[in-house]
Formats: C-alpha cells, structure tokens, sequence
C-alpha cells in the first residue's frame, strides 16, 4: 500500500499511522478469511514501527516536501487458505503528534485470493505431507502368493479434490523381457482400506483438512497366485494424480 502525504507548512511534522476496524481499535493484525495478515513497513520507505505501540507507524514529512508511506502486508500465519476470495475492511488513520486528525481516515479493503490447488506424495511412511523417504518403486523381492506391502499417498488441498488411480497393464504385472508374450502376475489394490478397481482408470473424491500436513492415506498392495510364471522381473506402472474440483 502507497499513500502520498504533502506537507505545506514550513515545519516538518510527524504523522501517526494505524490500521483500525470498524469501532476504532487498533489492529496490528487483521483475520481475513482463515489467515492472519501482519502489517509492516516496507524497507525502502522512510516509515518506521513503533515496538512499544504495536500496530502505529511514523512517517516525517519535511516542511513544504511530500513524502509516502509505503506499507505492506503479509499474511503471517501458516496453513492452507481455503480457494476462494476472502476480505476485511479496516481503515487507516492519519494523525499529527498532538493526536488531531491530519486527514480524513481512509478505507481499506483487502483481498486475499487462493486459487484452487492440490498436490500428492508417495512416501514409505505416514507423517506430514512430504514426510517419510519418498518412494518410486514398491518391490516384493521374491515373488510369493499373498504378499504385501504398504506406502502412503499425502495428499494436501484448499479444496475438495478428485484423486486418481490408473494401472499402465490393468492390474497385472507383466514379465519385464516378454511383455504381453509372458505370463502374468495379478495383484490387488487398497487405498484406505477402499479396493481399487484397476481394470480402469479409478477416482475417488478426497476432502483433506486445510492444513500443510494434509491427510495421510494408506495405499495396500497384495500379490495374487504365484503358480508356474516364468522366472525374471515383473512390473507395472500406477499413475497417481489429484486434481481440486
């Protein structure tokens, strides 16, 4: 924020500035929607904060010179902000040293705006989003008849979203060397103890608290029959995504 003050005295005067809400409180901070934004001083501007008086600050304006009161804000508190506008109204008051009123008080409005945004993660373990080793690969080593293994899917949002499942060989593990000409090994999917129908591209909708940690899903694999398949590697792809609605 950029507000001009002309000074047409030949004195220097020093004004006071403060943000404040609708029954003339002093507001230092303001909630706009979910989130708290700080105000302060921007560095290239000769606005100063007073630490003993939170939320007032001063600006000199030399005799017969202008100066501008460059002031930002900044959202301070951590969390996910819900998609959508928010805003507050406040108002900025301009007084002389003595305490009079220098100008009219002024009307702010401001607007935070969050776009839609959803982001996943594999990892080894449950945590935070982001927490726990990543994984890329999920190996059963040597191949047995009802094996299983666990990873979660983190997945953090501003809004409710869609997450997706798709299986590059539907389900099935194919023979690395020989491909569709090899033999299979079938395999079964649980994501949050929900099966997962991998014969097609599977979604389902996902609604995580608005936090950094989002929410921490369980994904199960279970091996199907291993009986007479052709020795060697076998894989498959899954494609995990999440989009907001």
């Amino acid at each position: 924020m950029n507000v001009q003050f002309e000074n047409r005295s030949d004195e220097a005067c020093e004004l006071r500035l403060r943000f404040i809400d609708e029954v003339g409180d002093t507001r230092p901070t303001v909630e706009v929607g979910p989130s708290t934004v700080e105000f302060r001083p921007r560095e290239s501007s000769g606005v100063l904060r007073r630490d003993l008086d939170p939320g007032v600050f001063l600006l000199g304006v030399p005799g017969n010179q202008s100066a501008r009161a460059e002031i930002d804000a900044l959202v301070i508190s951590e969390g996910i902000v819900p998609a959508g506008e928010h805003q507050a109204d406040l108002r900025l008051e301009v007084l002389e040293g003595d305490g009079t009123a220098a100008a009219a008080q002024l009307p702010l409005r401001l607007i935070l705006q969050s776009m839609p945004r959803a982001q996943v993660n594999i990892a080894g373990s449950a945590g935070a989003f982001g927490s726990g080793s990543s994984v890329e690969t999920v190996d059963f080593g040597v191949a047995e008849s009802g094996a299983t293994k666990r990873v979660f899917v983190q997945v953090r949002a501003n809004a409710e979203s869609t997450l997706s499942v798709r299986s590059a060989h539907r389900g099935v593990m194919r023979h690395v060397e020989m491909g569709e000409a090899g033999t299979e090994v079938a395999y079964q999917l649980e994501l949050d103890g929900e099966p997962v129908d991998l014969t097609r591209d599977w979604m389902r909708l996902v609604d995580p608290p608005r936090t950094l940690a989002g929410v921490s899903l369980p994904l199960d694999f279970t091996l199907g029959p291993i009986q007479g398949q052709m020795s060697g590697r076998y894989e498959d792809l899954l494609t995990i995504d999440v989009w907001p609605n």
